[in-house]
């Protein structure tokens, strides 16, 4: 509370007297860079009341998730379509959407300052959830923008040793010039999480009762006498990222009687320059390694058999030189040269008095030391892309893009991807048709070839996965309507197997994915529904629930007050999470990474929430109990092996937004 406090006091220094209800859209402009940085998408700003109670982005932004139980801990969504399957394999992914990237950062073009303060709070004191969200973002001139983004989450868990400590921070700017334009995102990530291993038996939980939830044996533990906490068994990653894109237009100044030339020259060139720094540092502790070794949690304990220490250190440094050519609307054409490197770095240090225990362990790389081990791999990639947009009759909208690699770790890898887009329908109210279609062939990343800890060793030599995707999505705004299938045929695909270690599937493997969405409005009442269908043909390689369904059902209804002529607008309603059974994963934290389990079918089971959410001006508030259906059916409520969700508990927030 202390950390909302004075944050809001400084923030509030810089704001202009006078606070009177303003319309956002007229005055906040936002925006994303797509994929390939070239086209601008609009993105809402969050003002809005609906849904303003989710605050967690894994039931934000999916679908359905599996979570280790925890906000802040290692996660991924159930739907196929929904994963980024571009990320490498660092150790770190499963903690990707609760981190700070250029992806994700959203650009503003602002008339006055913009500051959100955002404060949530939920549980007691033995398991309470706390998070600060400060955000402020202003133009400094009419095309040049600034903002901040700083975000700190402390949550102790339900269970035992579930804490994790998220700190990230991100600054963005943008400039929209005539001849020079530039997008700029330097972002800070640091978490802490304590690995439980889950709870003993899942018995505890489906066939016992606890009082209170701290005292489930888990099998993991350590020293937990508030105020000191010491886990046995933690993970901690830093990030570092920084990314720009900086565009230089040759635009010819032509009189107001040169209409020919203006007629004829329809496109104009624009130079390009990419670039983008990524650092991790990914430690692994664990001051007594037998127990995992001896609850067959471990395979082996190879370096050092009385702690547990493991790093890694990644960096990633990438520069893009592109030619552009850019028309009316979103037409385009572009060329570039890009060039990377990288660098892996692992150590695991041995005790003092062991020796070299290692055998037949045989590593490709640029230098490897033992006892203990210290291994470092430098790697780069050149490559050139090109793709282009074109707008028909502002009806049909077709674009492509084309990558291969020349040189490198990735030498002969591509990607061929298209797309067409028709728009039909009223202003406003616009439906669409949208076919894609995409061919890669990519090297493993190599960490799944090549990996060493203490836990952990392999070299593997995976064939190229072959990535084939074919989509359809159909979007009907007057009917707020939409539904998307998507099928993918995957050659040599790599999982992690029931060992947790990487494996290639050599048969190619197909998933199908269906889903519908559609939202439902009637009197005071508002219904959310989405559901998805997935198929894969082999679940030991990769599961999937067959069945995922959300729905947020809600009464809206808005207080006049006379006398003071103040409008209150509430909300109360319900959210409803479920997906069908199936052989879920189990995780590994050593890897921080989820494997293919068949112990054990998890699923069939529906998570509620209620909640009242009440907007009065610029400050929104919700209050909500989740999981409210907690004890009233079976408590089989995992959504990874031996891992629970958490019991019933009450949160609250608010957020108080400035434009001034």
């Amino acid at each position: 509370m202390k950390k909302m406090l004075l944050t809001l006091a400084v923030i509030c220094c810089f704001q202009l007297p006078g606070i009177t209800q303003i319309d956002t859209s007229s005055i906040v402009y936002s925006w994303k860079l797509d994929n390939y940085y070239v086209n601008h998408i609009r993105n809402d700003v969050d003002t809005l009341l609906d849904n303003f109670q989710n605050h967690n982005p894994l039931f934000r932004n999916y679908i359905s998730a599996s979570t280790l139980g925890n906000y802040g801990q290692p996660a991924v969504s159930n739907i196929f379509t929904e994963r980024n399957h571009d990320q490498e394999f660092l150790l770190i992914n499963t903690f990707y959407p609760f981190m700070k990237f250029p992806e994700n950062t959203s650009y503003f073009n602002t008339r006055k300052p913009f500051t959100q303060i955002t404060y949530i709070k939920g549980g007691s004191s033995r398991n309470k959830e706390e998070i600060l969200d400060a955000f402020h973002t202003q133009n400094l001139t009419k095309t040049l923008n600034v903002g901040l983004h700083y975000t700190t989450v402390g949550s102790l868990g339900q269970y035992k040793f579930q804490k994790v400590k998220n700190n990230s921070f991100n600054f963005f700017s943008s400039h929209s010039g005539t001849l020079y334009n530039y997008h700029l995102s330097v972002n800070l990530n640091k978490i802490v999480a304590d690995e439980n291993g889950g709870v003993i038996s899942d018995a505890l939980i489906t066939d016992t009762t606890f009082s209170v939830t701290k005292d489930i044996p888990t099998l993991f533990g350590g020293t937990d006498n508030p105020p000191r906490h010491v886990p046995d068994v933690y993970n901690e990653i830093r990030n570092l990222n920084i990314f720009t894109i900086q565009e230089l237009s040759f635009r010819n100044k032509r009189g107001k009687s040169d209409s020919a030339a203006r007629k004829i020259r329809i496109f104009y060139p624009k130079l390009v320059y990419i670039f983008h720094l990524n650092r991790f540092v990914r430690l692994f502790k664990d001051v007594n390694p037998s127990v995992g070794l001896d609850n067959g949690l471990y395979p082996a304990l190879l370096i050092n058999e009385n702690a547990t220490s493991d790093s890694l250190y990644y960096w990633r440094l990438f520069n893009g030189v592109r030619l552009h050519f850019q028309g009316k609307k979103n037409n385009h054409y572009f060329v570039d040269y890009s060039y990377e490197m990288l660098q892996y770095t692992m150590a695991i240090p041995t005790a003092a008095s062991q020796n070299d225990t290692l055998e037949n362990h045989w590593f490709i790389t640029d230098e490897i030391r033992l006892p203990g081990i210290s291994y470092n791999s430098r790697l780069f990639n050149s490559y050139i892309s090109s793709g282009f947009d074109r707008i028909f009759a502002n009806h049909v909208e077709l674009n492509a893009y084309g990558r291969y690699f020349l040189t490198g770790y990735r030498a002969g890898d591509f990607l061929l991807a298209g797309e067409l887009k028709l728009f039909t329908g009223k202003s406003g109210q616009p439906n669409s048709i949208l076919l894609r279609g995409s061919n890669e062939l990519k090297s493993p990343d190599f960490l799944y070839t090549h990996f060493a800890s203490n836990n952990f060793i392999w070299t593997k030599n995976f064939n190229r996965t072959l990535w084939n995707n074919l989509s359809a999505n159909i979007t009907l705004s007057s009917l707020n309507v939409e539904i998307q299938g998507d099928y993918y045929l995957i050659g040599d695909f790599i999982y992690f197997n029931k060992e947790a270690v990487p494996e290639q599937y050599h048969t190619g493997l197909s998933v199908l994915a269906l889903s519908a969405a559609k939202r439902f409005d009637f009197w005071k009442v508002s219904s959310t529904s989405r559901i998805a269908y997935q198929k894969t043909d082999n679940e030991s390689v990769l599961g999937l629930p067959a069945i995922s369904f959300y729905n947020s059902t809600s009464l809206k209804h808005q207080i006049n007050f006379r006398a003071t002529g103040g409008k209150l607008l509430t909300m109360i309603g319900f959210d409803l999470f479920y997906n069908s059974k199936y052989y879920a994963d189990a995780y590994m934290p050593p890897l921080a990474s989820f494997y293919r389990q068949q112990e054990k079918h998890l699923g069939n089971y529906p998570y509620v929430d209620v909640f009242l959410n009440v907007q009065l001006k610029r400050l929104r508030f919700f209050l909500k109990m989740e999981h409210v259906n907690s004890g009233w059916i079976d408590k089989n409520y995992f959504s990874i092996l031996h891992y629970p969700r958490n019991e019933r508990s009450i949160k609250f927030g608010l957020s108080w937004t400035f434009y001034d």
